[in-house]
């Protein structure tokens, strides 16, 4: 009769050294970064004229702050 080894291998996909763990961990710490400075360039861009109008004002529910009136000559 062959007994199993006590020790047998565990298999662990991987790709380029990340398994699917180390990714989930990495994946989420980067959408918050991704996030925070995406928000901080809109912030900054914001009073460009081009990123003011199709952009920021077309926000659903703050686009009304970026609406300029225009002046009646």
């Amino acid at each position: 009769m062959v007994r199993p080894a006590p020790i047998s291998p565990k298999f662990r996909a991987n790709v380029a050294g990340y398994s699917a763990e180390s990714a989930r961990y990495w994946l989420g710490s980067s959408a918050r970064w991704g996030a925070v400075t995406g928000l901080t360039a809109l912030f900054i861009l914001s009073q460009v004229p081009t990123i003011k109008s199709s952009i920021l004002q077309k926000t659903p529910v703050l686009g009304w702050y970026w609406k300029v009136e225009e002046e009646a000559k």
